[in-house]
């Protein structure tokens, strides 16, 4: 089995995109294990929007950040087209190992993730070899994700903590569902008194749920 072979298969990339080259640069440290990923030739991809196959409109050279091959930094390249869709015109396509304008692989994130549940974000930060700042994109994208599917439909009982975050009367305030045995909090927010409690009213509404119901 040929190397690109061997890499398409751990790449778990299926038709059309497979790994067609490969090269270790050493001349930097981390090495960089760089793999060319290509679609096949005459290959259509579907509109991001509607799904349909479409004829490809032109190319981009993009690249990502993947989890490391043994100890060498490993580096997707990949030209993605933009398809030429009759219906909703010419879009960039999504490929299937990386989230859209994400810099990283889906896997990549999934690792950073995991450090990031476990220590300061600076301090995965240092273990991946990337800066906290690009750590910080990734989190709040999938924090922010999360609180857009947030149903609290079911909210019934809540609590809150009025907590000195400094020295002063810097304040953060923190709502529980005294019901949840797991993942209690619902909402976090600066300060103490009135506001918060109207913030929170409104953060409950906007996942479906109701101020009236709950003790």
């Amino acid at each position: 089995m040929a190397n690109s072979d061997v890499f398409t298969l751990g790449l778990g990339l299926t038709p059309p995109w497979r790994v067609v080259d490969q090269r270790l640069e050493t001349d930097r440290q981390p090495n960089e294990l760089h793999l060319a990923v290509a679609a096949d030739p005459g290959a259509r991809f579907p509109c991001p929007s509607c799904g349909r196959l479409c004829k490809p409109h032109d190319w981009k050279e993009l690249s990502w950040r993947h989890l490391n091959f043994f100890q060498h930094a490993c580096i997707i390249e990949a030209r993605v087209p933009r398809t030429d869709c009759p219906e909703h015109g010419v879009l960039r396509i999504t490929v299937p190992w990386a989230r859209p304008d994400s810099g990283f692989t889906l896997l990549f994130e999934q690792a950073a993730l995991a450090l990031m549940r476990e220590m300061p974000v600076a301090a995965a930060a240092r273990i991946i070899g990337v800066t906290d700042q690009r750590l910080w994109r990734i989190l709040r994208f999938y924090v922010g994700r999360a609180i857009e599917r947030l149903d609290l439909s079911g909210v019934e009982a809540v609590a809150l903590d009025e907590t000195a975050a400094k020295r002063g009367h810097s304040y953060v305030t923190v709502f529980i569902d005294l019901d949840a045995a797991e993942r209690p909090v619902l909402f976090v927010t600066p300060g103490k008194g009135k506001e918060c409690m109207t913030a929170f009213r409104a953060f409950l509404a906007e996942h479906g749920g109701e101020a009236g119901r709950i003790a």
